[in-house]
């Protein structure tokens, strides 16, 4: 498998601008792309900023006008692009990630599964785990505090996930935390993982970036600091064979 470039976005999305939050994103997709980025992270809430307050007015239709501008964005820059938002049904509002192909599309969508503390009063869970073809392997979404629990990335695994790609609004003071959940979810399953958190703050929580690219050892192999930045890892799918030779966590578990 030839070996290709992720990036990983952190800025402080405005709160009350969502236009202001896609251009930021679309400038920071750009950069990434002419430094040879094939796949780009942004944060959750990316385009919205904050969390869930506000739901009902800030929540959008999938498709709708954020997810076409996310395609756009991709189709301008040539690359594959993940980010949260809010997706409002005729029913409810979803936290979710929204994967965007070099073409333009829609590939698919996510619905974060585990929801922090007050997302529960305001947004519905999801219930179905997502990976997705590509030419370059087999891709995993996974939202925030999704890599806290063990199953979620598991499944992806299990099915076939090469790449697990994670949108989060990670705050302080957790980041001890965000470093062991991100390093043991790649780790569990033997899997890559790009992690994009945000900077900045809002009225409830203060968040650190560290956006990181984590290998199937469970090492990372890049890390930004806690400003605005972009990193970009080239990643190895082989990678994971050549460890998989040595030791198969999936084939050698013993589920009690």
């Amino acid at each position: 498998m030839e070996a290709f470039k992720v990036a990983v976005v952190q800025y402080d999305p405005a709160s009350d601008d969502k236009e202001k939050n896609i251009e930021k994103a679309a400038e920071k997709v750009k950069k990434a792309s002419r430094q040879g980025a094939k796949f780009v992270v942004l944060p959750e809430y990316f385009s919205i900023g904050g969390g869930s307050d506000g739901c009902d007015v800030l929540a959008e239709p999938v498709p709708g006008y954020t997810v076409e501008r996310l395609m756009d964005i991709s189709k301008n820059n040539g690359v594959y692009i993940c980010g949260s938002m809010l997706e409002g049904t005729e029913d409810h509002v979803y936290n979710t990630a929204i994967f965007t192909s070099p073409d333009g599309e829609l590939i698919a969508t996510y619905r974060k599964m585990h929801l922090f503390m007050d997302e529960q009063d305001n947004i519905c869970a999801g219930d179905e785990t997502v990976v997705v073809e590509t030419e370059y392997g087999k891709i995993g979404l996974m939202i925030c505090y999704d890599a806290i629990f063990p199953e979620v990335a598991r499944d992806l695994g299990s099915k076939g996930a090469e790449l697990i790609l994670v949108p989060s609004n990670w705050p302080d003071p957790f980041k001890p935390q965000w470093q062991l959940a991100t390093s043991a979810r790649a780790l569990d399953n033997q899997v890559w993982l790009a992690a994009a958190n945000c900077i900045g703050a809002d009225d409830k929580f203060t968040y650190f970036g560290n956006s990181r690219i984590v290998a199937p050892t469970g090492v990372p192999v890049d890390e930004c600091g806690d400003e605005e930045e972009i990193s970009i890892s080239t990643v190895r799918m082989d990678t994971i064979d050549e460890f998989k030779e040595t030791v198969n966590f999936l084939e050698e578990r013993r589920p009690p």
